[in-house]
Order: C-alpha cells, then structure tokens, then sequence
C-alpha cells in the first residue's frame, strides 16, 4: 500500500498536527507500507531532517507558500497532488488537517478534521474570515473528501452538526498518546527555584484563549486559597504571542488577577519546553483543565499518564477522554470549580483513586492503536474506490 500523505502545514515548528504526522507516517512505514510525504519546498531540508530515519519513505515538494483555504491550495489539492499520486501508483491521499478541497479526484481521499472549534469560539479568527472564509470551506472539504476522520465521538457529532456532513461518513480514530519524559531531578530543582514552588503547585495546561476559561479559573484560586489556606501556586502555561487577541485576554487575566489578590501566588510560564512541561507534570498537586470547548483535551490524558489527579470540565470532549478518572466539574460555575479543587486538595483516597482510574484510561490510547486503525481505513477506502 502507498500513501500520499499532506505535511504542507509544516514551517519548521513541531506542533501537535506535525506530531500525528509523525507518528502515524512512523507505524504505517514500519509495518511495510510506502508513504510519500509532500512538502513547501522552502521548508525541504527541515522536512528531511525530521524523517530522516524513516525507511519507505519518499519526500516530494511543493510549490506552496503556505496551508492556508485559498484558491492556490485547491488547485494543488485538485491537480498537481492528484498527478503526484496517480504518478506515484498511490492508493490514496492523505489530508490531515482540517481542510482540503479536491473537487478533480484521481485517488481516493481522507481528509483529518481535529475539531471545527471556529464555528463556536471564533477567537482571534475575524468575523468576516469565520463567516464568509472558514464554515463554507470546511462545509466543503467535507463534501469533496471521501472520507472525514476526527478524534473524537464528541467532534464527530460537532462536525456533522456545523458542516452538516452525514454522520455515517465521519469515522472517529483517537490520537495516540506520547510518551512523557521522565522525571529530571536536576530540571525538577531548576522549575522549582525559577517558579518558586517549594509550597506546591496546580498546574493549568493550554494558553489563555477564550475558550480555555482562564479567568474564571483565575476567580476559582481565589476561593480556593481562601478555602483552604493553600500555600502553593497556580501555574498557568502557554506563550502569549503578542497579537492584539491574545493582549487582550492576558489583559483579561492580569485583571482577575489583581481582583483576587493573587498576583503573588499565580504564576504564567510563558512558553514551556516538552522537558520541563512533563517535569510539571510529574509534580504537580493535580492538573487542573477547566476548557469550555475541546474536540479531544490531550493534557487530561498526559496528566493521568504523568500519574497525577485531574480536574477537568463535563462539557464537550472532556467526559469522553476522562470517562471516570478525572473529577468532572462546569467550566462556567466558579464556586464548583474552587469546590472541586478544596475537594480533590484535602482527599488523599480520592486523589489515590483517581490516579489508578487515569493509569487504567490512558491505556486505551496508544499511538499503536491509532495506526492500525488508519491502516484498516485506508485498506477499507482504497478497496471500496476500486468498485
């Protein structure tokens, strides 16, 4: 079998995209299949780099400036990749994030919508762009691909519902779960002096989007230092990129900061390395994750893998990845969050408890698991085109 997978997003930084690429190119490679990886031709060399020890492998670039839903990109999608794979003798074509217009097909194709987050936080995205640009594209990628792969139950029903794509052809194939480095005593030290958390921390993953509910976590703190006398911190990480949305929630949160009192006591990290995110990870109190909207919520899993309790919200995604290993709680009631936090906080046999649920739930996730399901759709899809 030979795929013609998408890396056109990538432009030198590993993000979690760049990540299911990896991994799932990695386990269809090692079990003998062929995949040919289509890059921007100024990012080739990185693109090598990063696969270079793959066997069965082939790298092909494009000329494409970037990933944007564009004009450009459709005729990529529609022609020159079509060629590509037709040339190549490829089964199918690969489009792993969240859009792709193929409206001339040679091949079969999948397309991998993570989740459709714009059409209910529109975030830094404008109202134009969100309106007139983003929902009717999405809507079409939907139509045009043969097959729509998401993450999860959650987002399946979301996507049917927002795209209007029939239920029946969105499959749900969970991303596997990556290993977390292990605990670096001398890194465990170092976070510890920097953040000054000799007293303990919670430990909040994510950014500060709208959606990520920081400031009513940030009201939440309040009350629980008050409730318990907490001497420990509140880490909130995640970079703040400058741009104009993203100044205005740090705004946002600097004010609910200054309301509670808290400025002593919460702590946002900025940009945080893999290394020193699973050192957090492994030491926290608890991970707390009180998101309004995921299509998936990847750090509850890491935080049950890390072997340490969760709080996370009962809305969207989260019951789905948490089963009953986090305590669930509503992201928009701050009094049940400071609650669950007092909860958790003085409940050794709860902590305990959740701990072994979240050992047992990570177990379902693997990223072993997520490609032999990509293999079977592929087979399935490239089997049923030839009818």
């Amino acid at each position: 079998m030979k795929i013609v997978m998408d890396f056109r997003k990538y432009d030198g930084i590993v993000g979690g995209v760049e990540q299911v690429v990896l991994n799932i190119t990695k386990g269809v490679t090692s079990k003998g299949h062929n995949v040919i990886i289509l890059c921007k031709k100024k990012i080739l060399e990185k693109t090598q780099d990063l696969f270079r020890d793959f066997t069965n492998l082939k790298i092909i670039p494009l000329d494409a400036p970037n990933h944007s839903i564009s004009k450009e990109n459709e005729i990529l999608d529609s022609t020159t990749i079509q060629d590509i794979a037709e040339k190549e003798g490829a089964g199918l074509i690969h489009f792993p994030y969240n859009w792709s217009f193929p409206s001339n097909k040679k091949v079969p194709t999948i397309l991998t919508i993570h989740d459709v987050i714009p059409f209910t936080f529109r975030e830094a995205m404008d109202e134009h762009t969100n309106k007139h640009i983003y929902k009717p594209a999405i809507k079409r990628a939907c139509e045009l691909n043969d097959v729509v792969v998401t993450i999860s139950d959650f987002s399946k029903r979301d996507i049917a519902e927002r795209a209007g794509t029939p239920i029946e052809k969105i499959q749900v194939i969970p991303n596997g779960l990556r290993i977390l480095s292990e605990l670096d005593k001398t890194l465990e030290e170092n976070l510890t002096k920097n953040l000054g958390l000799n007293n303990g921390f919670i430990l909040n993953v994510g950014g500060i989007h709208e959606r990520k509910n920081i400031v009513r976590l940030i009201y939440a703190f309040g009350k629980f230092v008050k409730q318990t006398e907490y001497k420990g911190k509140l880490l909130i990480t995640g970079n703040v990129s400058g741009a104009p949305y993203q100044e205005k929630m740090k705004k946002l949160c600097d004010e609910a900061v200054r309301q509670t009192g808290m400025n002593e006591k919460i702590i946002f990290t900025g940009f945080i390395s893999d290394e020193e995110l699973d050192t957090l990870f492994r030491i926290t109190e608890f991970i707390i994750y009180p998101s309004l909207y995921e299509g998936f919520g990847m750090p509850v899993l890491e935080g049950m893998k890390a072997g340490v309790p969760v709080i996370t919200s009962n809305t969207t995604a989260m019951p789905e990845v948490a089963a009953d290993a986090a305590l669930l709680i509503n992201p928009e009631d701050i009094d049940d969050m400071a609650s669950a936090m007092s909860k958790l906080f003085n409940n050794k046999t709860l902590k305990d408890e959740l701990v072994q649920k979240g050992k047992k739930q990570t177990n379902k996730y693997s990223w072993e698991i997520t490609v032999n399901e990509y293999i079977a759709l592929y087979e399935k899809v490239i089997k049923d085109f030839k009818k």
